[in-house]
Order: C-alpha cells, then sequence, then structure tokens
C-alpha cells in the first residue's frame, strides 16, 4: 500500500478532574509528551495535537475520524491519558498524537512514547519517563527518576532519592545539585556524560569510560583512579551512585564554592 501524502491536524482542549488526583499515566504510540506542572489546587487540563495520515484528503480525514483519545480516570486518583485507532487501522494510515498537559505537579507520573521526545517540568512525585526515539528533559524532586530513551539525549534536573537515567545514542547531563544522599544510575552507550553536584550531594561515586576520559572537580574521600575509572565518596558517601558512558567522556562538576 501507499504511504501518506496528505495530512491532516487537529487540536483540542480537554480538562481533567484534579481532584484528588495523585497520578498521571500517558501513552502515544507516534508523538511528544509535555507536562507543565501549575500552583497546587489549580485546574488541570491536556491539549491534544492529532495528525492523520493518508493518500488523499477524504483518505487522511477518515484516519483523523478513527484516532480515539482517552482521558480517564483508572480509580485510586489516577488518570489515563492514551489513544488507539476506533476501527481497524488500514496500511495506509499513519496516526500522530501529542500531549501537552498543564496540572498539579504533586503527582506521580508516567508517561511513554515510541517515536517522539518527553518534556516534564517539575514533579514533586515519582518519576518515569521512556522514549524509544526521543530526547527527555526532566525537572523533579523528592520522589524517584527513571528516564529512558533509546535514541536521544536525556536531560535532568533533580533533587531526589533515588535516579536512573539511560539513553543508547545520545549524551546525558543530570543537575543533581539539589540532592541530598542519592544513589542510582547514570549511563549511555555512545555519548558523553555531565554530572553537576552540590555541596550536600552525597554518594558513594563510580565512574567508568570504556573509551574516554574521567574528569571530577567535586572532593572526593577514599578516591581511586585508573584509566577510564574514578571512584570514591562523595560528601558523607552513602549508596552508590554509577555513571557510565562506553564511548564518552565523563565530567562531575561542583556546583558549590
Amino acid at each position: 500500500m501507499g504511504e501518506p501524502s496528505v495530512w491532516t491536524e487537529a487540536v483540542e482542549e480537554r480538562p481533567i478532574d484534579a481532584t484528588g488526583l495523585t497520578a498521571l499515566e500517558v501513552r502515544t504510540h507516534n508523538g511528544s509528551i509535555d507536562f507543565q506542572s501549575q500552583p497546587a489546587g489549580g485546574s488541570a487540563s491536556v491539549t491534544i495535537t492529532k495528525k492523520a495520515g493518508g493518500v488523499s484528503q477524504e483518505d487522511a480525514e477518515e484516519a483523523m475520524a478513527a484516532i480515539n483519545v482517552f482521558v480517564e480516570p483508572a480509580g485510586n486518583g489516577k488518570t489515563q491519558i492514551s489513544w488507539k485507532w476506533a476501527v481497524p487501522k488500514k496500511a495506509r494510515w499513519s496516526g500522530d498524537v501529542s500531549f501537552a498537559i498543564r496540572a498539579p505537579g504533586n503527582l506521580q507520573f508516567d508517561a511513554e512514547t515510541h517515536n517522539g521526545a518527553v518534556s516534564v517540568a517539575e514533579v514533586d512525585g515519582d518519576v518515569k519517563v521512556v522514549s524509544h526515539n526521543g530526547k527527555l528533559k526532566i525537572q523533579s524532586s523528592t520522589g524517584t527518576l527513571h528516564a529512558e530513551t533509546h535514541n536521544g539525549k536525556v536531560d535532568a534536573t533533580y533533587a531526589g532519592p533515588h535516579v536512573n537515567l539511560s539513553t543508547h545514542n545520545g549524551e546525558v547531563s543530570a543537575d543533581l545539585s539539589r540532592c541530598g544522599a542519592v544513589a542510582g544510575s547514570i549511563t549511555t552507550h555512545n555519548g558523553a556524560v555531565r554530572v553537576s553536584v552540590g555541596e550536600n550531594t552525597s554518594a558513594t561515586l563510580k565512574c567508568r569510560s570504556h573509551n574516554g576520559g574521567v574528569d571530577c572537580d567535586a572532593p572526593l574521600a577514599e578516591s581511586h583512579k585508573a584509566k577510564g575509572e574514578l571512584s570514591g565518596k562523595l560528601g558523607a558517601g552513602g549508596r552508590s551512585l554509577g555513571v557510565v558512558t562506553h564511548n564518552g567522556s565523563i565530567r562531575v562538576k561542583s556546583t558549590s564554592g
């Protein structure tokens, strides 16, 4: 069947019931996800951008009509935002649905897209974001943070106790300067890693680059350095914070003093 040659687009906004809202789960196949925190106790909404492709204008409009978006409660304070084809998808159709969410940030946030970027600012709760192909940008605090993409840059500003950041192809930038005791892993297969730490950030730091240098200007106790490796106690020490790249450099930078 032919590839889509004609596209149509539609934008709509839907309210989200913020009463008792404690968690959001967002899923799309092709499209971006953007979350912007609003003041506590305020309203919540999602702007939905739908793009549908077909081999003719009529075909594209038929595909658009078949895109069914859901914004619905799932119990226990969770709201789910997703979409699916309302009828069997024709081989020549394509669909791209993006979500821009505005809601109070004191919640758990779980978002996944197959092809698209994810941006989150700012969440005070557990955050999990996954993209198969797309960059990730996250600001979060207090809860855990898991951010994973297969192809794209990861840029995180974080103040909580446990972080996992990973990409297969791309740079990773992690601002942990607001953290106290922190543990987890920061990894990429192909790309540089940049980590910022503050005067109160503490962990047992374990850095390793298979093909690249490791540099740290933060004070480390009981440090050990070898080719492509650096470890030591950052601040008061504590649990392990692993920083690994297969091809690229590692830079740990202190923001204090």
